[in-house]
């Protein structure tokens, strides 16, 4: 019989006599793991196990079976779609996907509120190429720009930018897609409906009863319902842990010069443009034509950057001057700029920018 308990690092686990594995890699005899500061594992071992370890025990006793269940999806194969609500569970069950069928699977990282594979704001898509504790490690492959840090912005988008890359990037045997925690609300449930219909998954995993018995009828047979643990990160938490990635991802980016209307369009005046047929006015002065946006929010904009018409990284917009923008990023060749709905003041910290429709 499994044991499961829900360890605490940072710390070192020794398997003295046995076997043990966490997030699907194995620990075998004499072999020493180490768990990183913070970070939280269920640790699954038999009963006649030993064990050398100064974790904190976080509960014991568990009977979550989230391996099994995991290693009897993967013996089938298919798309399976993740919904629950924010620290459910999703990415970690994710990264034990990945660990238990690297050489077959396809991942797909739909949560722009807490990006794992990429930034806030994006939609990332990867085919693992090895095991490993942290999913963040393993990078991306393609991109998609959303924009916000809630798909309640644009549900229909949303939907949209996850098809994409489903659609676009080579298929595999197995496909898991890690949706975000929005589904409190009509809207939201929705938004689920939606994507449920537009993908058609084989398999919905679940991690709350009330979103199990609100999916449309004829996918409810889809649905398997997980145990889950209950260990919420607070808001503030989940605000450092995107400012965490933002400071680490532009602590490396270089200053960029190019052309304004490659963000914002043509330049009519210093602050007038004009893309895709409608007016974009930077000062609040009247008479105001079709939209307004407070500068002051514009400078410290996170952008997505295109190269032949995909989403290849992130930009933030440091300075606009006439016709010439400044802007931090990593890449510096591109084709050109996407504007979301997010700006970061000098802290990272997140403003939303307002596009505010002019009187008429």
């Amino acid at each position: 019989m499994k044991k499961e308990q829900i360890i605490q690092g940072p710390c070192t686990i020794k398997v003295l006599e046995g076997e043990a594995r966490i997030l699907g890699i194995e620990i075998q005899k004499n072999d020493l793991l180490t768990i990183p500061s913070d970070k939280t594992y269920t640790l699954v071992y038999d009963e006649n196990t030993r064990l050398e370890t100064d974790c904190k025990k976080l509960l014991d006793n568990l009977n979550l079976r989230w391996d099994e269940i995991v290693e009897e999806i993967i013996n089938t194969v298919g798309v399976v779609l993740l919904l629950g609500n924010v620290d459910s569970g999703k990415t970690y069950l994710t990264n034990l996907f990945t660990n238990l069928a690297t050489s077959y699977l396809k991942i797909i990282d739909a949560d722009v509120g807490q990006s794992t594979l990429f930034l806030p704001t994006f939609i990332a898509e990867l085919k693992p190429m090895r095991k490993t504790l942290n999913l963040e490690e393993l990078g991306y492959d393609t991109l998609e720009f959303f924009g916000d840090i809630t798909p309640s912005t644009n549900p229909r988008l949303h939907v949209q930018k996850i098809l994409r890359l489903y659609e676009t990037t080579p298929k595999e045997r197995l496909t898991v897609i890690d949706t975000d925690g929005w589904t409190v609300g009509l809207n939201s449930m929705l938004h689920k409906f939606e994507l449920i219909y537009t993908i058609d998954p084989d398999y919905i995993i679940v991690f709350d009863q009330k979103i199990k018995d609100s999916l449309p009828e004829n996918y409810r047979n889809k649905a398997i319902l997980l145990k889950s643990v209950n260990l919420h990160k607070s808001r503030s938490e989940r605000k450092a842990n995107r400012i965490a990635k933002y400071e680490r991802y532009f602590k490396e980016a270089k200053n960029i010069k190019t052309l304004s209307e490659n963000l914002l369009g043509k330049q009519i005046s210093n602050i007038l443009y004009c893309a895709w047929g409608e007016y974009i006015q930077l000062s609040d002065e009247e008479p105001c034509t079709d939209y307004y946006i407070p500068l002051n929010l514009l400078k410290g904009a996170l952008l997505g950057i295109i190269e032949n018409k995909k989403v290849i990284g992130a930009a933030l917009l440091d300075d606009l001057k006439e016709n010439e923008i400044t802007i931090l990023s990593r890449v510096n060749k591109f084709t050109g700029l996407v504007l979301g709905y997010i700006s970061l003041n000098d802290k990272f910290e997140e403003r939303r920018i307002r596009f505010r429709k002019c009187k008429s």
